[in-house]
């Protein structure tokens, strides 16, 4: 197809000589893979498996690269939203090839979908943080807030390795989950810092258009209420990577108050921040502190009644 040109292909999103001539052999592998899914040969069984779900998922992703180059197949690099789709078709896939290896376990299913999972990671740090990040390429986000790029490339893949790393618990290997749950958090930090961005600067959010003072002080308090908001969450879930990441974060958002804040702010802003910056830390103190004297008790309850 990237011969032959858009002529001969069609212009159509997904209606188009792409459908038939990827989804129909995808859709013969899938039925050719269920129908043999009992067969003694183990070798064949995982290589059918392997070429239907390679073929599905190349024909989503071509079929995604058509619809959003306006029919035509190079090798240009693709923008912040189509890759977002791709980060969200990998997140799916890996959440499906669980189900199925949970319902017929095979290695296909298993490492397939861990390697889904780790290539999609290497993308957000490669793609969505660096490569098409708009602070960096100076894409523009749109016109409508919050309905905008920062949505699809960063808040939404953020939920989906959330639920993903919610879901391989217990499933997945421990490092694996943590890498999930850790990719999600980054995402999560990147939407809120890029939303702050947008804020006071308009769609635009390039890096030649500098800081401004209030913008400095509202990352502060934004990290600071991310901090927290993932603090309890990764307490409701007990999830120790969420609160690892959460120690992380506000960590982050203290040396930012004390070496940028304390240059750059002036006069009311400079105090505001850190009697902010102080409150916030004594509730998690306090919180941290609810939450240990909750675990001695059960810890003290449970060996009484041994």
């Amino acid at each position: 197809p990237t011969i032959v040109g858009p002529g001969n292909l069609g212009t159509t999103p997904v209606f188009n000589a792409l459908l038939p001539g990827y989804c129909i052999p995808a859709l013969l592998l899938v039925v050719l893979a269920y129908l043999l899914r009992t067969w003694p040969d183990l070798r064949v069984r995982n290589l059918l498996q392997a070429l239907a779900s390679l073929f599905v998922l190349l024909t989503l992703a071509i079929l995604v690269r058509h619809a959003m180059n306006r029919g035509v197949l190079d090798s240009s690099v693709p923008t912040l939203g189509e890759q977002a789709i791709y980060t969200l078709l990998a997140i799916g896939a890996s959440g499906i090839f669980m189900t199925l290896d949970g319902r017929s376990p095979s290695p296909v299913f298993r490492y397939g979908g861990m390697a889904l999972g780790v290539l999609s990671v290497l993308s957000v740090l490669g793609a969505h943080l660096v490569g098409l990040n708009p602070y960096f390429s100076g894409e523009l986000l749109g016109s409508l807030p919050f309905f905008d790029l920062l949505l699809i490339g960063y808040l939404l893949p953020a939920i989906g390795y959330f639920g993903l790393a919610w879901y391989a618990r217990g499933r997945r290997p421990l490092p694996y989950v943590v890498a999930l749950a850790v990719s999600g958090a980054i995402l999560a930090f990147a939407w809120a810092t890029l939303s702050v961005r947008r804020f006071w600067q308009g769609q635009n959010v390039a890096d030649w258009k500098g800081f401004l003072q209030g913008e400095t002080y509202t990352y502060s308090v934004v990290w600071l209420v991310l901090g927290v908001l993932l603090l309890v969450a990764g307490s409701r879930l007990d999830a120790k990577s969420i609160r690892i990441a959460s120690a992380v974060l506000v960590f982050v958002a203290v040396l930012k108050v004390f070496l940028v804040d304390m240059s750059n702010l002036e006069g009311f802003l400079r105090a505001l921040s850190f009697i902010g910056l102080g409150a916030v830390l004594i509730g998690i103190g306090l919180f941290y502190q609810k939450i240990l004297s909750g675990s001695a008790g059960d810890a003290g309850e449970g060996a009484r009644r041994a």
